[in-house]
């Protein structure tokens, strides 16, 4: 891309950020990065996909209730550095209240994750944005097929202990590598830090063997904007907040529940009380490659992701997702005694359900602004995580009561999610990312002369709005 500066002073030429990124380009840099978040999404589930699995070897072990066995899977997620030495202490634990415990403190360590697809974002040209910070998710599912081969190979002759010491490992190869991790250019140009935005930006550039535009990088009134939770709900994203915080919900919830159904149904045994010693059921080789084989699903879910985003905006694929999901969830009800049927129905739910999930990663980082970005996807990931809280009490004890019911919970949630999708009110596709709240328009507000120079340097704004939206915001900036 070919950057035209223009005098906006008499400092000389300049260039705004989103230009320079794009302007840099995609190389080594980007892809080193790929590569250790990568890495660390797939430590992420690694860890996460051991709910599924310990589940059953405890309640072999000691003998646990269901209640028991969903309160664990619960504080795993609840608290969702620290990683690695309580991931190994869970293999030492003497009883169930210290595996609690130790799991709880996983937890901790995997709530940062997240902020790394944030970081990873703010680093990419706009036109390879959509398609990396998808195709990232890969990893994810990567992952979940190499615990579920772990668990099948690992805990029939060592135990489940020694599964925990190994899945533990991987996150501490990320702790080194995120020492070459820089900090974002748009977190210090929001903080008014040009100086060292333009540090990060000339090493990406040296490091991609290109050089940056001529001149000094913009940074507008963006340094008069302080990102805050609040801003969550600015006139102008209020509604897109308590939408999306909706379908976070439902679409982790919908996830897990769709891990913790199949090894539920697996390992179910109706004719035998829970409380039992005899309802203790491991999970077998051929249960071990049915995870595997749903997990595909999630990867078949990455093709068909960009091949819709390609046809359509990023609102109406996440309404085809959650009513396909929707009517997946709706097919178990005639599907629960038929292995092959259960097989193939949990690929596609899958399938539909992680292509949502990397869909909202990406809209909520494009929706909202560079000084409350993290916090969106930080506050995003806990609404998450709060729905994969709630599954396993569905997925884990409700369903042995009722299936049918369990089963209609989900399929109507995902149902609304989809309805929660078609009201969103701000399509991003094409939509350059924005720097501050003030960045959106307002029909009302008069654009000082530096907003209508910072005009000519960016491109103009693809994103629609549906009509009956309109922004409430009217704010008169400072020259």
């Amino acid at each position: 891309m070919e950057v035209m500066p223009i005098d906006i002073s008499s400092s000389g030429p300049a260039y705004n950020l989103e230009a320079a990124i794009d302007h840099i380009g995609i190389g080594v840099f980007q892809w080193r990065l790929v590569i250790i978040l990568g890495f660390c999404t797939m430590s992420d589930a690694i860890e996460m996909m051991l709910l599924a699995i310990l589940g059953p070897a405890l309640t072999c072990d000691w003998n646990i209730t269901q209640w028991q066995v969903a309160t664990l899977t619960t504080v795993i997620i609840t608290s969702a550095v620290l990683n690695t030495t309580f991931g190994i202490l869970t293999a030492f634990s003497p009883s169930y209240h210290w595996v609690v415990l130790a799991r709880v403190c996983v937890g901790f360590a995997l709530s940062g994750a997240a902020q790394g697809a944030t970081l990873m974002l703010e680093f990419l040209p706009s036109t390879y944005r959509a398609t990396i910070v998808i195709v990232i998710e890969l990893f994810w599912s990567l992952g979940a097929i190499l615990e579920y081969l772990m668990a099948m190979y690992v805990i029939p002759p060592y135990g489940w202990r020694t599964l925990t010491i190994l899945s533990a490992l991987p996150i501490s190869i990320v702790a080194v590598c995120m020492y070459f991790i820089p900090e974002s250019p748009r977190y210090y140009l929001a903080s008014g830090n040009a100086d060292k935005a333009e540090m990060i930006l000339k090493t990406v550039a040296l490091t991609n063997k290109r050089a940056l535009p001529p001149g000094k990088i913009l940074d507008g009134h963006i340094k008069e904007e302080c990102g805050s939770f609040s801003q969550l709900f600015h006139f102008n994203y209020k509604r897109t907040t308590f939408l999306l915080t909706f379908m976070w919900i439902t679409v982790a919830m919908s996830y897990y529940g769709l891990i913790l159904i199949n090894t539920s149904i697996f390992t179910m045994n109706v004719d035998v009380p829970s409380t039992s010693k005899e309802n203790c059921k491991m999970l077998t080789d051929n249960d071990y490659k049915s995870l595997i084989l749903t997990t595909f699903g999630e990867m078949a879910g990455i093709p068909l992701l960009l091949l819709l985003l390609s046809k359509f905006g990023r609102r109406a694929v996440s309404v085809i997702n959650f009513t396909s999901a929707s009517i997946c969830f709706s097919l178990l009800f005639v599907a629960r005694n038929t292995h092959w049927a259960i097989n193939t129905i949990t690929f596609l739910a899958r399938m539909f359900i992680n292509s949502q999930f990397s869909l909202l990663y990406l809209y909520t980082m494009e929706v909202y602004p560079t000084v409350v970005r993290a916090i969106a996807v930080g506050s995003a990931s806990s609404m998450a995580r709060v729905g994969a809280m709630i599954t396993p009490f569905l997925a884990q004890v409700l369903i042995k009561h009722t299936f049918i019911g369990t089963i209609l919970v989900y399929t109507i949630a995902t149902g609304m999610a989809a309805f929660c999708a078609f009201l969103l009110p701000i399509e991003t596709r094409g939509r350059e990312l924005k720097q501050s709240p003030i960045d959106i328009p307002s029909e009302q507000s008069s654009p000082s002369a530096l907003d209508q120079k910072l005009n000519v340097l960016e491109s103009v704004d693809g994103g629609f709005v549906n009509k009956t939206y309109s922004s409430m915001d009217h704010i008169d900036v400072k020259e």
